[in-house]
């Protein structure tokens, strides 16, 4: 569903923003909504950096919307009327990704039947935004260094040179710098992409943010799923602006969605329309449950409760990494995915 700038006039953007037509419709092209002082901020940088060719490398925790800020830096600039083409790195090794990259040729190898362009390509004079760039393999890592420093590239089985113009933002959650040090990432593809460092805060730094966005998305998939008169109980509020959020605001979309869905019918979303290790998060003290209905009795529950409590715990010590919250709970990664089902947890 795609919000027009009209759709409510500026009503979850900044003053100033809110005030300034284009601003606003570079805000919404790019989903981007903020309150905060600390996004504020990088919305100026963002304004500022936007005409310059210059490389960026946004980082960030998974979730904190660095596509988004790379598409806004896409909408402000003059390449807006170009391509912006996103490319997942973490997904990509080998020949995979020199397909991905460089495109073939027909013929270049078995089951080649036809000019494939690859994302060099497709990006033209547009904006290449390079996610989870620190997984690009160590053995894929000098190809991509060779594109960026003679800006051309051949296809795969290709002999002529094909111009490379887009402009590069990358993004990652990894500490590059300490891969580079650890020698997983090249040194000098790093000082490549890290010309303009950007870093975007987590949703738990800028707790301003909860509500305009709980709100927002409130509103967007209400209009999709044709709930449009939901509104969140002052309880519900209290929750989410306690909640840590290790998810950032992909967590809070997700919920907000999760509980657009399972409402029934209008009115309040209520903190029982919350997933329950959310509540469990909030409503312990000393470990024990407060419900006074003697559910504390039942062997069962006790249990289901301390898991959950405990998966919750370990996954926002892992920072948002499911192998690491199975490695802290000191179970394999099948099991934590069995108990996220079996209790319908959504990490």
């Amino acid at each position: 569903m795609s919000v027009a700038p009209s759709a409510y006039g500026g009503k979850f953007l900044p003053q100033g923003v809110a005030d300034d037509p284009e601003a606003r419709a570079a805000m919404h092209e790019a989903g981007l909504l903020f309150r905060s002082e600390a996004m504020r901020a990088l919305y100026h940088v963002a304004i500022q950096v936007a005409g310059s060719d210059a490389p960026v490398l946004l980082t960030g925790e998974s979730g904190t919307g660095k596509e988004l800020f790379a598409r806004l830096l896409h909408t402000l600039s003059n390449r807006s009327g170009r391509p912006f083409v996103p490319v997942n790195c973490g997904v990509l090794t080998g020949e995979l990704f020199a397909d991905k990259f460089f495109g073939h040729e027909p013929g270049a190898f078995t089951g080649a039947l036809r000019l494939q362009k690859g994302s060099f390509e497709l990006a033209q004079d547009g904006t290449l935004f390079l996610d989870e760039v620190g997984d690009i393999p160590l053995s894929n890592q000098v190809d991509f260094l060779r594109v960026l420093e003679e800006r051309t590239f051949k296809r795969l089985g290709g002999e002529k040179d094909q111009g490379f113009r887009a402009r590069i933002v990358a993004a990652t959650n990894r500490l590059l710098p300490e891969m580079v040090r650890g020698g997983r990432f090249r040194a000098d593809l790093f000082y490549r992409l890290n010309v303009i460092p950007i870093g975007l805060p987590s949703l738990r730094e800028r707790p301003e943010d909860i509500a305009p966005l709980a709100e927002y998305f409130l509103w967007l998939f209400g209009g999709q799923y044709h709930r449009p008169n939901l509104s969140l109980a002052a309880d519900t509020m209290t929750l989410l602006l306690r909640h840590s959020w290790p998810g950032n605001v992909r967590e809070l979309k997700n919920l907000v969605e999760r509980a657009v869905l399972l409402h029934k019918g209008e009115g309040l979303v209520k903190p029982e329309d919350l997933p329950l290790e959310m509540r469990l998060g909030i409503g312990m003290e000393m470990g024990c449950p407060q419900n006074g209905d003697g559910d504390d009795l039942n062997l069962d529950i006790v249990v289901r409760e301390a898991e959950t409590r405990a998966m919750l715990r370990a996954y926002k010590a892992a920072g948002g990494s499911k192998q690491r919250t199975a490695e802290l709970l000191g179970i394999s990664p099948r099991t934590l995915r069995h108990k996220l089902a079996q209790y319908k947890m959504k990490l």
